[in-house]
C-alpha cells in the first residue's frame, strides 16, 4: 500500500507526511499506488483506512451527523470564501494576536494554526518559523491554501480539531484564534491541541468573553437576534450585516476617527472603537461572524483560565484584547 508516487503539487504535502496519522488507528501514511492520472491517496500502514488528496490538501473530513457541527462547517465555510482577503485586517490584528510573543525566539519552530480560517495568521507568521500546518474543518482551508501558495513552509490540511491526524507532542506553538468557543466540545478540542504541543511549548487562545454593566446586556440582545440569524441563508444574512456595517462604520467608526484626527482621546473601550484601525471590510466581516456562527461561548477571565489549566497547562496568563488572549506551557 505505502511508497506510492505523488503528483505535481503535493510537495507541501511531503513535507509534512511524517507528521501525519491515521485518525483510527494512529498509524503512519504514506501515498497510496494508484493509476497514473489518478487523485492522490494516503494509505495508512496499520489499518485500511485511506484519506483522499485534493488540490494537495488531505481532506481527514466527512460530512458531520451532527446538525450543529453541519452548520458550524458550513457557516465558516461561506465566511472564509466570502472574506477571502488576507491583506484586510493588515499587520494591526497579527500583532495584536502574538502580542507577548518574542518573534525571533520562533526561529526553527513548529507551529500549528488550529482553525486557520482564510490563512491570514499562517501567511503572516511564516517568516518568523521552520514550519506551520494549518488545519481547518470547513472549505475555508481551499482559500488559505491559495492564500499561502507560494509560501514553502505552510502545509494545509482539512480536519476536525478533536481529530487532529498529528503526532502527539510536535509542535513548539499551537494556536487557535477565535476558533474554539464555536464548538460545542470546546474542553475536548483544548485538550487534544494541548497533546499536540511539546513538553515546554505554549498553547495560546483567542476567547470571546464575558462583559457586565451595559455591554454585556448589548451582548445579550446579540445573543437574541441571533436565535434568528443564524437560521438565514447566508446571501442573505450577508446583505443584511452589509446593511448595518454602513451606518455602524459612517455613524460611529468615523466620528471616533475624527476625534482622534483633532486630538481628542475617546475610550479605547467605547463600543466598536477597535475599528478606528481597521477598514471597513473588518467590520462588515465580523457582523458576518457575529451573526452567523450557529454557537458561541463567553468567558469569564476565571474561565478562561482554567479552560487551559484544566487541560494541563502552567504558567496561564489571559489578557484582554476585546476579548481573552490566553495562554500557557505545557
Amino acid at each position: 500500500m505505502s511508497g506510492g508516487v505523488p503528483i505535481a503539487g503535493d510537495a507541501k504535502l511531503l513535507a509534512i507526511l511524517d507528521l501525519l496519522r491515521c485518525p483510527h488507528c494512529r498509524g503512519t501514511l504514506a501515498f497510496e499506488h494508484l493509476p497514473a492520472g489518478a487523485a492522490s491517496r494516503l494509505a495508512c500502514s496499520g489499518c485500511a483506512a485511506s484519506v483522499t488528496v485534493q488540490d494537495g490538501i488531505p481532506r481527514f473530513i466527512d460530512t458531520p451527523a451532527d446538525d450543529l457541527a453541519r452548520r458550524t462547517q458550513a457557516s465558516f465555510g461561506y465566511e472564509w470564501t466570502q472574506f477571502d482577503d488576507w491583506r484586510a485586517s493588515g499587520s494591526i490584528n497579527f500583532q495584536d494576536y502574538f502580542s507577548g510573543l518574542d518573534l525571533r525566539e520562533l526561529c526553527g519552530a513548529r507551529v500549528l494554526d488550529a482553525g486557520c480560517g482564510m490563512g491570514r495568521h499562517a501567511r503572516q507568521l511564516a517568516p518568523y518559523c521552520e514550519r506551520i500546518l494549518a488545519v481547518d474543518f470547513s472549505r475555508a482551508i481551499d482559500v488559505a491554501a491559495r492564500n499561502v501558495r507560494e509560501l514553502a513552509n505552510v502545509s494545509c490540511v482539512q480536519a476536525d480539531l478533536t481529530k487532529l491526524p498529528v503526532a502527539d507532542d510536535y509542535f513548539d506553538l499551537v494556536y487557535s484564534m477565535g476558533v474554539v468557543h464555536h464548538l460545542a466540545n470546546t474542553e475536548e478540542a483544548v485538550q487534544v491541541l494541548v497533546r499536540k504541543v511539546r513538553p515546554g511549548g505554549r498553547v495560546r487562545l483567542y476567547l470571546y468573553w464575558k462583559r457586565a454593566g451595559w455591554s454585556g446586556r448589548i451582548l445579550d440582545l446579540v445573543g437574541v437576534v441571533r436565535r434568528l440569524t443564524t437560521r438565514l441563508p447566508f446571501p442573505l444574512l450577508k446583505v443584511l450585516c452589509w446593511t448595518l456595517s454602513v451606518p455602524l462604520y459612517a455613524g460611529v467608526v468615523l466620528p471616533y476617527r475624527m476625534l482622534i484626527a483633532l486630538g481628542i482621546r475617546a475610550p479605547t473601550r467605547w463600543p466598536l472603537f477597535v475599528y478606528t484601525r481597521y477598514p471597513f471590510t473588518v467590520l462588515y466581516n465580523d457582523q458576518f461572524d457575529r451573526f452567523s456562527a450557529p454557537l458561541e461561548k463567553r468567558y469569564s477571565e476565571g474561565e478562561a483560565r482554567a479552560l487551559l489549566e484544566s487541560a494541563g497547562l502552567r504558567d496561564v496568563r489571559a489578557r484582554p484584547m476585546f476579548g481573552w488572549l490566553v495562554d500557557g506551557v505545557r
